[in-house]
C-alpha cells in the first residue's frame, strides 16, 4: 500500500481545556469530596463521642458538631512532653461543604431528564434535611418546665444558659432588661447613659456556691455583709462535664453617676424550681428607685400557660425503679381549656413548641419520697420541627421512584430481547 492510497486516519475532536472555573465547579460537586466529607464525618463523630467522656455532652456539642474547626485533644503524650492535638474540620463545616456538594453534584451537574427523576428528588430531600439542621441549629431554643401537681405556668428555663436580669420596680409591676451570658465575662463594664448607675461585673464563675466567710481563713474575693451582719464570699468549684449541673456566680458593682456611691453584692444564679420559685436578686436604690441585678437561668415566655393536673408512675414488681411515668396536663390559651396526656414518644405539640415527657420527682432514695409528685418536661421550640420528617419522605419517595423506573425499563427491555426472532 503506497501513500496514494493509505486511508485516511479519523478526525479526533480535541477538547479545549477546561477553565479555572469549570474545574472548580467539577471539584465541589464530585464524587471524590462527597466520599472525603463523609470520612471526616466519621472521624469527627469518633473523636467526639472519645472526648465526652471528660468534656460532657454539651461542650462536645458546641466545640466539635457546631464549629468550623476544633482541635482535638487525645490525651497522648509524645515523648513526655507534649500532648497531641489534632486539628479536624468542625460538624458545621463538613455540613455546609456537603451541602454545596449535593447542590452542585447531585443536582446541577446531574442530567436533567426522566430518567434521573428519582435522583434528583433524593438529592432535594438530603438537601431540605441538611437546610432543616441548620434552622435548628440558629433557630430553635429548649429548656424545661418542672411543675407539682396543680401548679401552673407560662414560662420554661434553660438547662445550660445564664443571664443577667436588671430588673426595676415600677409601681406593683417589674420591668426588667437582660444580658446574656456570654457579655459577662472578663469583667465587663456596663455602662447605659439611660441608666443613673454603671454596674462592673466581676469574678465570673462557671461552678460556684456561697460560702460564709469565717475567722481562720483568707479568701481572694470579695466578701459581702449578708443581711445578718455575717460575711458571704463564692467559693470556685470544679466545672462539671454535665454543663446543666454548674452554677454560675459573680460580683456585681454599682456605681451611682450622681453621688459616686459603690454597693457590691453576690450574684448566684441557683434555681430551686420546682420546690421554690421565688427569687433573691441584690437590690439597691438609684434615683429614687428600687433596682435588682438578678443572675438566672435563660427563661423564655410561651405563647400559652400549662397546669399539671395529675403525675403518676408505675414501678417494676418488688422494685422502687420506675417502669414508665407520665403526666396529664392542661394547656391554657387565649381562654380555652384543653386537656393533654404526655408520656413516652408522645409529647405535646403547641405553637411550635413540644414538651416531653423526661423526668419526676421526688427520686427514690430521697427524704421525700411523694406525694405531691413534680413533672419535669423538656420543652423545644424548633421552627424546623417537621422539615426532617418531610425530608425523609421526599428521600423516600425520591428511591422508591428511582428504583420503580429502573425496573421498569429493565422489564421493557428483557420483553424487547425475548421477542427477538432467532438469526438463522
Amino acid at each position: 500500500m503506497n501513500a496514494a492510497t493509505a486511508p485516511i486516519p479519523p478526525v479526533v475532536p480535541v477538547r479545549p481545556p477546561a477553565s479555572a472555573a469549570r474545574r472548580l465547579v467539577d471539584a465541589i460537586g464530585s464524587m471524590r469530596l462527597a466520599v472525603w466529607t463523609m470520612l471526616f464525618f466519621g472521624v469527627l463523630t469518633w473523636a467526639g463521642t472519645l472526648a465526652q467522656k471528660d468534656l460532657g455532652l454539651y461542650v462536645v456539642q458546641r466545640d466539635f458538631f457546631e464549629s468550623f474547626f476544633v482541635r482535638w485533644d487525645t490525651g497522648v503524650e509524645i515523648a513526655d512532653t507534649f500532648v497531641l492535638k489534632i486539628p479536624l474540620p468542625g460538624g458545621y463545616l463538613l455540613m455546609l461543604v456537603m451541602f454545596v456538594n449535593l447542590v452542585v453534584g447531585g443536582m446541577l451537574r446531574v442530567r436533567w431528564s426522566a430518567r434521573n427523576i428519582g435522583i434528583l428528588i433524593t438529592h432535594l430531600g438530603m438537601a431540605f434535611l441538611l437546610v432543616a439542621g441548620f434552622v435548628k441549629m440558629h433557630y430553635s431554643y429548649a429548656g424545661h418546665v418542672a411543675l407539682y401537681e396543680g401548679a401552673k405556668t407560662s414560662t420554661m428555663v434553660s438547662f445550660h444558659d445564664f443571664e443577667l436580669a436588671l430588673l426595676r420596680k415600677d409601681g406593683d409591676a417589674i420591668l426588667e432588661r437582660t444580658v446574656p451570658e456570654a457579655l459577662l465575662a472578663g469583667s465587663p463594664l456596663l455602662d447605659d447613659a439611660a441608666l443613673p448607675f454603671t454596674v462592673r461585673i466581676g469574678n465570673w464563675m462557671q461552678n460556684c456556691e456561697p460560702r460564709q466567710k469565717g475567722p481562720m481563713f483568707e479568701v481572694d474575693v470579695p466578701v459581702v455583709k449578708d443581711p445578718s451582719g455575717a460575711g458571704v464570699y463564692l467559693s470556685q468549684m470544679e466545672v462539671q462535664p454535665e454543663r446543666e449541673r454548674n452554677i454560675a456566680g459573680c460580683y456585681a458593682t454599682v456605681v451611682d453617676r450622681k453621688t459616686g456611691a459603690e454597693s457590691t453584692g453576690i450574684l448566684w444564679g441557683a434555681d430551686f424550681r420546682p420546690h421554690d420559685e421565688r427569687r433573691s436578686p441584690f437590690t439597691f436604690e438609684a434615683d429614687g428607685k428600687t433596682w435588682g441585678l438578678d443572675l438566672r437561668r435563660v427563661t423564655w415566655d410561651l405563647p400559652f400557660a400549662v397546669r399539671l393536673d395529675k403525675f403518676q408512675k408505675s414501678d417494676h414488681p418488688g422494685t422502687m425503679t420506675p417502669r414508665d411515668f407520665s403526666s396529664w396536663v392542661t394547656v391554657f390559651d387565649d381562654g380555652a381549656e384543653q386537656q393533654f396526656h404526655i408520656y413516652m414518644n408522645h409529647p405535646l405539640r403547641r405553637e411550635g413548641h413540644v414538651f416531653f415527657q423526661t423526668n419526676w420527682g421526688p427520686q427514690p432514695g430521697s427524704s421525700l419520697r411523694g406525694p405531691p409528685w413534680y413533672s419535669v418536661f423538656e420543652v423545644a421550640s424548633n421552627p424546623s420541627d417537621y422539615w426532617p420528617e418531610a425530608a425523609s419522605y421526599v428521600i423516600l419517595f425520591g428511591l422508591l421512584l428511582h428504583f420503580v423506573l429502573k425496573l421498569f425499563r429493565y422489564l421493557r427491555s428483557s420483553n424487547h430481547n425475548a421477542t427477538l426472532p432467532e438469526m438463522s
